[in-house]
């Protein structure tokens, strides 16, 4: 035994079993606090690329340094893998603390802005479009899609770390997206609702279900102050609507009350003149006095020269009347007179309020 440990020694084999792992052990631990030191003096420069406090403008980092970063935190991972345990957890906790952290950071911040230019690209070709016809099919289509693409993508944008950081990115990307769809907004649903309008009348949906729909669609109406975009979503409205059997058979009706109105006037048909009229009528008390001392005073003859029924809405509708008045055969009135119409526990129209009135003299 004496003799073995003699030659072991001599050949220096013992030493080398004894010795030689401490020794590589140190020299690993050491490449790999070097490593680290280096990955955190990149990261150390990243930091500040990806803020917006220092910088003053959302843009990508310099991918000089983010590639420095990454290639060495991922060299820095590998080499503390091979310490001990006991080193490993030590530099592991540093490398994330101090590299890990901004690299993860700055990739949030770089799938940010990627995302926030798609948000970007959207709302420019919805804008063009919007600008080029704003009630079209594809505008409607490509206003959905920007929608569609803030949703998609928020999710990164939220994650940008620092407040001024992720509000300036937000600002930037996501606030000209939700601008348009804000600015649109009631264009767009009227639209939508113009589309479903379509919808209902080919599938023969019951009454109540239509004119629910058209007055969401007049409420939208209200909203939107571009004259030109309100007189072409009313327009499109009008080819939709009279494809309603029920509107155009209301629609008759309506005619035909006005026609017997033409009738009763020219007449002088006091009493059949005022069953026109509901007790609602504004002036109602007086209107019996009004209407016999203009067929005492005058003799006039009426005649409608057209009619536009905007709405009906539950028994109520919203008439335009062009009527043109021959008064004591020698002077010509035109006069353009907008109703609202109500139909009574029976069923017949009445005029219940004139909401809009306008004459001009015909001189022939």
């Amino acid at each position: 035994m004496k003799k073995l440990l003699s030659i072991l020694l001599a050949t220096g084999l013992v030493g080398a079993n004894i010795f030689t792992p401490s020794t590589a052990e140190a020299a690993s631990v050491s490449q790999a606090e070097s490593l680290v030191k280096i990955a955190e003096q990149n990261a150390g420069a990243l930091k500040w690329q990806i803020s917006y406090e220092l910088t003053k403008e959302i843009k990508n980092p310099d991918m000089k340094i983010f590639n420095a970063t990454k290639d060495s935190y991922l060299k820095a991972k590998e080499e503390i893998a091979k310490v001990s345990v006991k080193d490993k957890v030590k530099l592991e906790k540093r490398l994330e603390d101090n590299v890990g952290i901004h690299y993860t950071r700055a990739m949030g911040y770089i799938d940010a802005i990627t995302s926030g230019k798609k948000i970007v690209d959207k709302a420019n070709q919805f804008n063009t479009l919007y600008a080029a016809n704003p009630t079209s099919d594809i505008t409607e289509k490509s206003y959905h899609e920007l929608s569609s693409e803030i949703r998609k993508q928020a999710i990164l944008l939220y994650r940008v770390y620092g407040k001024s950081t992720r509000d300036a990115i937000l600002t930037k990307y996501k606030t000209p997206g939700e601008k348009a769809l804000q600015s649109s907004k009631y264009v767009i649903t009227a639209k939508m609702h113009l589309d479903k309008l379509d919808d209902l009348i080919t599938k023969k949906a019951d009454q109540k279900t239509v004119e629910a729909n058209v007055s969401e669609f007049f409420d939208l109406l209200d909203e939107i102050n571009d004259e030109s975009i309100i007189d072409d979503l009313y327009n499109a409205y009008q080819e939709s609507i009279r494809k309603d059997s029920n509107f155009l058979a209301q629609e008759k009706e309506i005619t035909e009350f006005f026609k017997k109105a033409d009738e009763y006037a020219n007449a002088e048909n006091l009493d059949a003149m005022l069953g026109l009229y509901s007790a609602d009528y504004p002036g109602y008390d007086t209107l019996k006095e009004v209407i016999g001392s203009t067929f005492k005073d005058f003799d006039v003859k009426y005649e409608t020269l057209g009619l536009e029924v905007h709405y009906i809405l539950d028994g109520s509708a919203l008439v335009t009347q062009n009527q043109k008045a021959i008064i004591d055969e020698k002077e010509t009135l035109n006069y353009t007179t907008t109703y609202l119409l109500e139909k009574d526990d029976t069923g017949n129209w009445k005029y219940v309020d004139v909401l809009d009135h306008s004459d001009s003299e015909d001189v022939e």
